[in-house]
């Protein structure tokens, strides 16, 4: 029978590090298994490979019998993960976040799928809160809903009661068993021994990115556990007849540990002789199991299968509650609307704060070195002014709106949320730089028409304005994906803008006619690609240029294709997003 979750050789390798060598395992439908181990063991390496946050170097990985890479649109339908470390957009609401990562998996959430998740689990009070306000253990909580809004058949739990209190963490075992219950197939990773064995049929022990043993809970405990038996006598021996006991408080107590089935009746007969005053038993516990096993010399290769047997119908059920999207492009809307709704929740900083900026370069420029310059080129200098502004707008908030966002998501862990769904790389630009180009030609439109309460609504060409606004849009947009990826550190977003951006727009004409200025200055000035720019504007918002308007916007055309293709490409290769 097909497994649930199914690796074969599965390996992965950072340089010279091998977080994971050579795993094979059969996670059976409708099981909860728990994989044990200490930090670094490889157990998140595991969940990655199949929850798609990386990639196996080597092996087969496959869920419900598709394989991870080749049918990702599948198996992440599939999964869901609640991830180790707490990772939330702090714009958001409760409610929000899970309507919005539904989304993503191209089905929507109703009310009462929406009401059933957030009962369950103690947050329908907090639907209205913003994620920022929750307790840690509310977000725990919340991590475990966002994982379960598609309905998926295999979970994954990441130590999800860590550092939450004991109340809860009751809670939640409950809940993983009426989702085992419900035909869930349920893995765990946890350092709560007594969480695995309250909840876990089979067992995975995993060190060094080797799993060393999978069995079920009681032949590991049976297998691997020992039992020991405390006698205490009425009267100290020097021996008893029982091989391997010790005796210890000077010949009173005797211990020793039974063979595994072995009955103490037979034990006790031999010491028919001895008055025994109390005895005592301690069973076998998964902790000294675990210990023992991590302590122990290299064990045999585990059996990949050994698991659950008989759950056939289970599986077939588990690949009938894979939700196909109810409309495709749903995923990419849904993220496209987060984006722009992201933006405007902060208006004086993404709006406001452009026209105020505007307002003042009119206010400074246009009516002092306007009383000076009066015009350029028979154009009154005021109205010289309004394209170079409308482009530094238009520049300046495609670019900030991706890089800061996009950064923001990986800084916070929150990426991991795009990582698991069955967007694809293009889905994802594509939506990133849509919401980059609506600030931008939001803002671009608001200073144009600020600009128009100085100089009037003149517009000359208006489709080749929406043309040059479109493409210089999509093109810094798409340098906002590229800066995001690359940068480890804020201020590596910010340098781009601060020292390549302001620097060639100021220098690219915005203030001036390249008449105006000595001819070496003039023939510098058009290796500027940010120049073409501002003279496209300035012919769609004026009517003259002092460049080609078919170069200008020819070089805008290979712009931005140049930066989407080279953006696309970063994302498909996962750099610096997916391991």
């Amino acid at each position: 029978m097909t497994p649930a979750v199914r690796l074969r050789g599965a390996t992965k390798r950072y340089g010279n590090l091998t977080a994971l060598d050579r795993v094979s395992l059969d996670i059976e439908p409708g099981e909860v298994f728990a994989l044990l181990g200490p930090n670094g063991a490889g157990k998140t390496t595991l969940i990655s490979l199949v929850a798609g946050t990386a990639l196996a170097t080597e092996g087969i990985v496959e869920v419900l019998g598709h394989d991870v890479v080749r049918d990702y649109r599948f198996t992440r339908r599939a999964v869901g993960l609640v991830p180790q470390e707490i990772n939330f957009d702090p714009f958001f609401t409760v409610e929000e976040t899970l309507q919005f990562q539904a989304g993503y998996f191209g089905v929507r959430l109703p009310e009462e799928r929406l009401v059933d998740i957030l009962g369950n689990l103690g947050l329908l009070e907090k639907r209205r809160a913003n994620t920022r306000s929750l307790s840690g253990g509310m977000k725990r909580r919340l991590l475990i809903a966002k994982a379960l809004v598609h309905r998926p058949p295999v979970l994954f739990l990441d130590e999800p009661t860590a550092g939450v209190d004991v109340e809860l963490r009751r809670d939640l075992w409950s809940y993983v068993k009426r989702l085992a219950a419900e035909g869930t197939t349920v893995v765990l990773t946890t350092h709560y021994l007594e969480e695995a064995e309250e909840l876990a049929e089979r067992i995975g022990v995993i060190r060094d990115g080797r799993l060393l043993v999978v069995e079920h809970k009681d032949q590991l405990l049976a297998h691997y556990g020992k039992r020991t038996v405390r006698l205490a006598l009425e009267q100290p021996v020097r021996e008893v007849p029982i091989p391997g006991a010790q005796l210890l408080e000077g010949g009173k107590t005797v211990i020793f540990t039974p063979r595994v089935g072995e009955t103490l009746s037979g034990t006790l007969q031999a010491m028919s002789g001895l008055r025994i005053a109390d005895v005592q038993t301690r069973e076998p516990r998964l902790e000294t199991v675990i210990i023992e096993l991590l302590h122990s010399p290299a064990l045999p290769e585990p059996v990949p299968g050994n698991g659950a047997t008989g759950r056939e119908q289970v599986f077939r059920q588990a690949k009938e509650r894979v939700l196909e999207p109810e409309e495709r492009t749903l995923g990419m809307r849904t993220l496209y609307r987060k984006e722009v709704k992201r933006f405007l929740r902060v208006p004086g900083q993404t709006i406001l704060s452009p026209l105020v900026t505007t307002a003042l370069y009119f206010v400074v420029f246009g009516w002092s070195l306007g009383g000076r310059l009066r015009e350029i080129d028979g154009i009154p200098y005021v109205r010289f002014l309004v394209p170079g502004l409308v482009m530094l707008g238009l520049i300046n908030n495609a670019f900030l709106n991706t890089s800061s966002s996009l950064f923001i998501m990986k800084l916070q862990g929150t990426m991991v949320d795009l990582l698991i769904t069955p967007l694809s790389y293009g889905e994802i630009l594509a939506a990133f730089i849509a919401a980059g180009l609506t600030r931008a030609l939001l803002v671009g439109t608001l200073t144009w028409a600020t600009a128009t309460l100085f100089v009037g609504p003149l517009l000359p060409h208006p489709f080749l304005a929406l043309l040059a606004a479109v493409l210089v849009s999509i093109a810094f947009a798409a340098l906002g994906v590229l800066v995001a990826l690359w940068a480890e550190k804020f201020e590596q977003v910010n340098f781009i803008p601060t020292f390549v951006i302001t620097p060639l727009t100021f220098l690219g004409g915005v203030f001036y006619s390249a008449a105006m200025l000595p001819p070496a200055f003039q023939a510098l000035l058009h290796f500027n690609p940010i120049y073409y720019m501002i003279e496209s504007m300035r012919f769609a918002l004026v009517g003259r240029s002092d460049s080609s308007p078919l170069a200008g916007f020819g070089i805008l055309l290979v712009l931005a294709a140049a930066m989407v293709l080279w953006a696309l490409l970063l994302l498909r290769k996962g750099y610096k997003i997916r391991s």
